[in-house]
C-alpha cells in the first residue's frame, strides 16, 4: 500500500521574544547591580574628600574607573588603617574583576542566539580605542553562566557598599565628635 504519509515536525518551537526578554531583564539586572555599587562608591568619595585626606588626583573624577582608583587611594592613605578599610578594599578588589564584563553590558552591542532549548546565547561586541588604534573584543555568553556571574556581581556588591557604609558611619561619627 502506498499511501501518502504526512511527516510533521516533532521539535518544540523556541519562544525567540521570551529568551531576548529574559536577557535584557539578566542585562538590566546587571547594570543596575554595577550602578549601585558605583552610588556607593561615589558617597563614599564625598564624604572621605570633605574628610580633607591629602591625596594626588582629582577629588571628584568623572570616570567611574577613576572614582575607584581615587578612592582606592583615599583608602590606602587613610590612618588608621581599621578593619572596616580593609574589609572594603578587599571588597572593592573582588568587585573590580567584574570590570570587563561591565564595560561589554554597558557599551557594547548585543547579540543573541538561542539553543535547542530556548535558552539565550548572547554574543557581546566592544569596540575599544586605545593608543592610537581600535580594538573589538568578543564574548559570548550562555543563559547559565550568565545567571551565575549575576549571582556573583550582586553579592560582590553588597559586600562593597555594606562595607563602604561601614567607613561612611565612622566619618560620619568622627566629625560629629570632632565639631
Amino acid at each position: 500500500m502506498k499511501a501518502p504519509i504526512k511527516i510533521t515536525e516533532t521539535i518544540a518551537l523556541v519562544d525567540f521574544d521570551k529568551a531576548c526578554a529574559r536577557l535584557n531583564q539578566w542585562r538590566g539586572q546587571m547594570v543596575e547591580n554595577f550602578a549601585r555599587c558605583e552610588q556607593a562608591v561615589t558617597e563614599t568619595l564625598s564624604v572621605l574628600n570633605a574628610a580633607s585626606i591629602a591625596v594626588k588626583g582629582v577629588k571628584y573624577p568623572h570616570l567611574v574607573g577613576q572614582r575607584y582608583d581615587r578612592l582606592e587611594a583615599l583608602l590606602t592613605a587613610a590612618e588608621p588603617q581599621t578593619g572596616h578599610i580593609r574589609t572594603a578594599r578587599a571588597a572593592i578588589a573582588q568587585f573590580r574583576t567584574h570590570d570587563g564584563l561591565r564595560a561589554m553590558l554597558c557599551h557594547g552591542v548585543t547579540k543573541i542566539a538561542l539553543d535547542r532549548e530556548g535558552n539565550w546565547v548572547a554574543l557581546l561586541t566592544l569596540t575599544n580605542f586605545k593608543a592610537g588604534t581600535t580594538s573589538t573584543d568578543r564574548l559570548t555568553l550562555l543563559e547559565s553562566e550568565g545567571e551565575l556571574q549575576l549571582g556573583r556581581v550582586i553579592d560582590d556588591r553588597h559586600r562593597v557598599t555594606a562595607a563602604l557604609g561601614q567607613i561612611r558611619r565612622e566619618l560620619t561619627i568622627k566629625s560629629s565628635v570632632s565639631e
